[in-house]
């Protein structure tokens, strides 16, 4: 994620006449880009004048750039500052739509460019001579928009990405809400489905590279609120800090007439707003594969694995880890064997290892059971299986690994034995991590403070509700771990502000997730009462590694009112 820093015409260049006025007041600004990144965690900047510079401040606006991006490698090694094709050497803004001598100082100065949307063949093979030993710096502009694009933009993308790796330049696709701009929300996603599908050969995606390898593959916004496969709202939400990793693969990993498709689902999921679905038709004694994350991450020592899923009947479900060197295909197999349990090798973790099968070709892992299962659940309080979700769990070590293999892609098969099967199987959630992260499950959030409390007579439909009041609350806590999320319970009122029903206001009933150590719960609906009343706000963190704190130890702040 890039940052961006711009300037535009009048008030850009009078703006750009103050940052450059000097080497001094330069760096000064850079520093702060550099503080903003560290702070909001940028991988870097896009630095877009596009405005014209006085010659005479044109010596700091190149010592700008070069300082900006030495300083964010300080930061970071693998940070990005990225210059866009604007203003030339001169100071004049004249886009060039290629590189050449005109930008090339830019260039020089920084980790790429990203070129303005207006070239031709012919000026990409020119900037790839230019660039020399840096061909991939060199960005190439894409408007969706299509606005004097190569290809027009749109649907005819495709055609601008062919061309550009052709001639081996890397791409800067700009604009891709032009599917939702241009056409609305009633088909968003069968229309950005289909728009990424026309590009996707000319993609290279980037796998996970480090543990903890965690997703529930929520997109960012659902019809519903899940946890632990329960439904915990109930009412439309889009927040692009719920979205977590999304799948490698798509459907063109699938031969044409294939019977399987693998599609998301946003009325049903184990966390966030959805989950994976996989459909097909089975034969008797076949087996479909679903490739889903592209991984490059090396084993620990000693890894948990878990997965959770919903099935129909007559499938067997069994998720496979591909690795790179000899031991080829791990799969964890859905199948136990009780009297097998808490009779494998006890590890420092507190749980025991998964029982390699010995009768099986591959390397066959079955799911931890037992005192096993029992210390997960009194280390998280989301292990619980729910509505027809389970979660299998499977604690793999190098040991029984015959060392630490490199996971390449983890993926489904789905299987049917005995006779021929029609099939739909969700999956909720995938986690991979180094086993000596479950030290950090327990960590509760401190530092709970309710502020700027407001109240007011309910907002909608006053008479219904009467007896009630409406209570504003800003929730702030501090969080010692590395938290994906937080969700915020209230015990004592009267009625779910989820569902519009009844409730005990002894217990306590999710008001909303947040994704950074405040929230603001709006609007909530607790009893007027002439005597003391107390609401009991509740804060449970959810770590990078997807353990839940327990339920029995949260942190909680009282607000009495009467």
């Amino acid at each position: 994620m890039l940052g961006t820093f711009i300037t535009e015409w009048t008030d850009g260049f009078e703006r750009c006449k103050q940052i450059f006025a000097s080497e001094e007041t330069c760096r000064k600004f850079a520093d702060k880009m550099v503080a903003l990144a560290r702070y909001y965690k940028f991988d870097g900047w896009l630095v877009n004048v596009e405005n014209h510079i006085e010659p005479e401040h044109m010596p700091q606006l190149l010592e700008f750039v070069q300082y900006l991006t030495s300083e964010m490698h300080k930061l970071d090694p693998m940070s990005k500052v990225i210059w866009y094709d604007s203003v030339i050497q001169t100071g004049k803004l004249k886009w060039q739509d290629m590189l050449n001598d005109n930008n090339r100082m830019f260039f020089d100065g920084c980790d790429g460019i990203f070129l303005n949307y207006n070239w031709n063949e012919q000026k990409l093979k020119d900037s790839v001579k230019n660039a020399g030993a840096r061909p991939h710096d060199v960005y190439v502009g894409v408007d969706i928009f299509g606005r004097g694009c190569f290809g027009g933009g749109g649907w005819n993308t495709n055609k601008a990405m062919e061309v550009i790796r052709r001639v081996d330049l890397s791409a800067a696709i700009f604009a891709p809400g032009w599917v939702f701009e241009k056409h609305g929300a009633a088909k968003f996603i069968i229309n950005e489905n289909r728009f990424w599908s026309l590009i996707e050969s000319y993609l290279h995606p980037h796998g996970v590279k480090q543990l903890p390898l965690c997703s529930n593959f929520c997109q960012g916004f659902g019809v519903h609120g899940f946890s632990s496969g329960k439904k915990m709202m109930n009412k439309n939400w889009c927040n692009l800090s719920a979205q977590q990793i999304q799948p490698s693969f798509s459907n063109k990993q699938f031969e044409d007439g294939a019977k399987q498709k693998m599609d998301r689902k946003i009325t049903d999921g184990y966390s966030g707003g959805g989950c994976l679905s996989f459909d097909g038709s089975l034969d008797a004694g076949k087996t479909h594969t679903f490739k889903v994350l592209m991984t490059d991450t090396e084993c620990t020592d000693a890894i948990l694995i878990s997965y959770s899923v919903k099935t129909s009947n007559q499938v067997k479900t069994e998720l496979y880890l591909q690795t790179a060197g000899p031991e080829g295909q791990i799969i964890l197999t859905d199948t136990e064997d009780a009297s097998k349990a808490d009779k494998q090798t006890i590890t420092d973790y507190g749980l025991h290892e998964s029982e390699k099968r010995a009768d099986m070709p591959a390397a066959v892992f079955a799911p931890l059971m037992g005192t096993s299962i029992t210390a997960l659940k009194e280390m998280s309080a989301n292990i619980p299986n729910s509505n027809g979700w389970v979660t299998r769990y499977y604690l793999l070590t190098s040991n029984s690994l015959g060392g630490c293999p490199r996971i390449t892609e983890i993926g489904l098969k789905c299987s049917s034995e005995n006779e021929p099967t029609i099939y739909n199987v969700l999956l909720g959630q995938i986690m991979v991590i180094d086993a000596a992260q479950l030290k950090d499950s327990m960590t509760q959030v401190t530092n709970l403070t309710c502020q700027d409390i407001t109240w007011s007579p309910p907002i909608i439909s006053p008479n219904q509700f009467e007896g009630l009041v409406s209570i504003c609350i800003t929730v702030k806590w501090k969080y010692a771990g590395d938290a994906s999320h937080y969700d915020i319970f209230v015990k004592g009122v009267t009625r779910s502000p989820n569902e519009n029903i009844e409730l005990s206001v002894y217990e306590p009933v999710f008001v909303g997730r947040s994704h950074s150590n405040q929230f603001r719960i709006c609007h909530l609906l607790v009893p007027q009462k002439t005597e003391k009343h107390t609401l009991e706000v509740m804060v449970l963190p959810t770590n990078k590694a997807g353990f839940q704190a327990p339920l029995s130890s949260v942190s909680t702040v009282k607000v009495n009112y009467s």
